[in-house]
């Protein structure tokens, strides 16, 4: 019993990311009158007749202070280090969301299907699943945090959230927005989940016939900040995304006449992971600037791909390898000399000693903990004029 106690609470920490990552795109308009006012005390999975179960405020009181409780401990103890760090900084994600813009999410037809693939997870007793979602999303989105795993707990109309873990596992594909088998090299299809379809539909509604002062594009490192640039910018980052995806995403967002003053363009990482030639990978970043300035942008910077550890560069499930990483940053270069486009490189070396990230700002060796997205901001802040 304590092996499946151990998997089950291992997974459940893994659930917990899976979940929060389906749901954030997913503030859905609800039916808020026929809800239950009492919100979750507690988070349970449930396997057959097993359940295990933590009190909500234990997990917003880790996030916090760090401070961890009994139960949390218990939980905790089945989690390396590295995996603790995750978890904490999952639990700071706290996204600022377009109300207006989401809740006409409510009449595509992926979010209905995934806010239903996502209900089907969640155990109830009786047929409210996806209403009670609904109301969890609107109310953690609409708090004064924003969106994030402990809002929408804190908002998920029952005194408990079951979550029945084998049906979650039908949740794990749709968490991975490149996916790529283990008998084959990993390439950019993100154009086929639909978690990006939805998320790029957020982003035309979110941005369709505005004007910002500075517009973001980049993968999950970008991604990672949030709308957090301050008034007048949006930020574009994509989980996973290359100069192919990039372009398609530009393509999609032309038609709403979305207008960015200054355009700053991070991606590189995917493509090296993805193996792009050199020919591929110049044209593709060549034809996202041209797309950037039929946009209206008079300033375009370019920053260079993202170095990994060393440890992680030797694993091609993590990250790509650092020579290839060289080699595109080496393409993006000369792209920008072709373009007379500035490559703004000083504000992120203090990321790396040697062309490789530093340990200590990074929890996964790939992505940046919370002391290296603040230097990350930093550097946008200061290409933005912002600083």
């Amino acid at each position: 019993m304590s092996l499946l106690i151990a998997w089950i609470t291992k997974y459940y920490y893994r659930l917990l990311l899976c979940l929060f990552g389906c749901l954030i795109f997913l503030l859905l308009d609800s039916f808020l009158g026929l809800m239950p006012t009492f919100a979750a005390e507690k988070i349970v999975v449930r396997y057959g007749l097993f359940e295990q179960s933590l009190p909500i405020a234990d997990i917003r009181k880790y996030g916090e202070t760090k401070e961890v409780s009994g139960d949390l401990q218990s939980f905790l103890s089945y989690l390396n280090a590295k995996e603790q760090q995750q978890l904490q900084d999952a639990l700071q994600v706290k996204m600022s969301l377009d109300i207006a813009a989401l809740n006409k999410l409510t009449d595509t037809t992926i979010g209905k299907q995934i806010l239903s693939v996502v209900s089907q997870a969640v155990a109830r007793r009786d047929q409210a699943g996806v209403q009670a979602l609904r109301s969890a999303i609107i109310l953690g989105a609409k708090s004064q945090e924003g969106l994030g795993i402990i809002s929408f707990l804190e908002a998920y109309p029952s005194n408990r959230l079951v979550i029945d873990l084998p049906k979650a596992t039908k949740l794990v594909s749709m968490a991975n927005l490149s996916s790529s088998s283990s008998d084959t090299s990993p390439k950019d299809n993100l154009s086929s989940s639909p978690i990006w379809q939805i998320a790029l539909q957020y982003q035309i509604l979110a941005t369709q016939g505005k004007q910002y002062l500075g517009c973001l594009y980049g993968d999950s490192i970008s991604a990672e900040l949030g709308n957090s640039l301050g008034e007048g910018t949006f930020n574009f980052g994509l989980n996973g995304l290359s100069t192919i995806s990039l372009v398609e995403q530009l393509q999609r967002l032309i038609p709403a006449k979305v207008k960015c003053q200054k355009a700053i363009i991070a991606v590189g990482g995917n493509d090296a992971l993805y193996g792009m030639s050199d020919d591929l990978f110049s044209k593709k970043l060549q034809e996202a600037i041209a797309l950037v300035r039929t946009m209206g942008t008079k300033e375009i910077f370019l920053i260079p791909a993202f170095y990994s550890t060393v440890a992680a560069s030797l694993d091609p499930t993590v990250a790509a390898p650092l020579p290839k990483v060289e080699q595109i940053n080496a393409l993006i270069n000369q792209v920008a000399a072709k373009e007379q486009i500035p490559v703004a490189a000083e504000g992120i070396a203090p990321l790396y000693e040697n062309n490789v990230l530093k340990d200590n700002l990074t929890s996964d060796g790939d992505h940046l903990n919370a002391e290296g997205i603040k230097i990350y901001r930093q550097a946008l802040l200061e290409i933005l004029g912002k600083q």
